[in-house]
């Protein structure tokens, strides 16, 4: 960096600006972004509509507007890094789908990539059915156990659920969801590892809450907060290559007697990937009814099992030569007694 600084300090505002702006034009890859497929990814069931973001949505990202102190709504809890280290580091936004997203390129990958996927969740006719259920009253919540800059957990907020609850243990993406959320004007409160779950409060005026610490605790969160919450109805597992490790969490979090959607990121080989997704259904219903068993639901004389049901498949794009990153789309259906 010492080479780069000893440039910039001899160059002009606009002169520096001009950099930025070149280096953005040159669609920079991330080694750990997938190249997404020329063609549309077929799909394997019609159960859940969809669609892709058009390729004209897909815009380059421009430099990060500063956000005024009037915008700054949140909470922040036990910052480390520091404001200040938030403060003085280059952000990056992107407008796409009519919502703004920010990253620090240095710490983060860039949330544009996920476009056409986040595109998809947004347009799930599940998604728009218990975002405004009105057999609950108060709609539902959505679980983002990797959520990154926000990419589908700002989808989640625009199409109307109640509550977004997210979970990421980089503090740099969460920063970049948090100045996101507040650009959209959705009230954000970020809490960090060392919070205790007893003091962590729901508002009613909070649409997103993030937390900045690995997804696999959200469980024992979400349990002290459930009944302050909206039924949880859809739960995410964005972590790559495999998000295996939170299929366990994600059926805990699920509301049992509601039910809900489960979406499962896994990279299957190419002739596998319909073999693949249900095996990953299988060892689903396996985690629902031992969870179910411990939790009372099935014994000798009363309880259905819980059959979990693959409702789509997408393949999102190229994790290696022959290997595909997909999302599976995995109802979990309601309790039967």
């Amino acid at each position: 960096m010492e080479p780069w600084n000893d440039l910039l300090s001899t160059l002009e505002h606009d002169e520096i600006e001009n950099i930025y702006l070149a280096v953005c034009d040159q669609r920079l890859s991330y080694p750990y972004q997938p190249l997404y497929p020329p063609s549309n990814p077929e799909r394997h069931d019609s159960g859940i509509s969809g669609g892709s973001a058009d390729e004209d949505d897909i815009k380059l990202p421009r430099r990060s507007d500063n956000i005024s102190p009037a915008q700054q709504n949140s909470t922040v809890v036990c910052s480390q890094p520091t404001q200040e280290d938030f403060d003085n580091a280059a952000w990056i936004s992107t407008r796409q789908n009519g919502m703004t997203q920010y990253w620090a390129p240095r710490y983060t990958a860039a949330p544009h990539k996920n476009t056409p996927n986040s595109a998809r969740f947004w347009n799930m006719s599940s998604l728009k059915t218990t975002a405004n259920a009105q057999s609950t009253r108060k709609g539902c919540t959505a679980v983002d156990l990797s959520a990154g800059s926000g990419a589908v957990a700002f989808g989640y907020a625009a199409a109307g659920v109640q509550k977004v609850l997210c979970w990421d243990s980089n503090p740099w993406s969460i920063e970049g969801l948090r100045r996101g959320a507040v650009k959209n004007r959705w009230p954000v409160q970020v809490y960090r590892d060392q919070i205790r779950s007893r003091t962590v409060k729901v508002s009613s005026k909070t649409r997103v809450m993030a937390f900045v610490e690995d997804g696999d605790k959200a469980s024992d969160r979400i349990d002290c907060l459930r009944n302050s919450l909206p039924p949880v109805r859809h739960v995410n597992c964005g972590l790559l290559p495999t998000s295996r490790n939170l299929h366990a969490t994600a059926a805990a979090i699920l509301d049992p007697k509601l039910g809900g959607w489960i979406h499962i990121h896994e990279t299957y080989r190419m002739e596998e990937v319909v073999c693949g997704a249900n095996k990953t259904r299988a060892e689903l219903e396996a985690i629902v009814q031992t969870l179910d068993r411990e939790r009372g639901y099935l014994t000798d004389v009363k309880g259905i099992p819980r059959r979990p049901v693959v409702q789509h498949i997408q393949r999102v794009g190229w994790d290696a030569p022959g290997v595909f990153l997909c999302v599976v789309n995995i109802h979990i259906p309601p309790i039967r007694i």
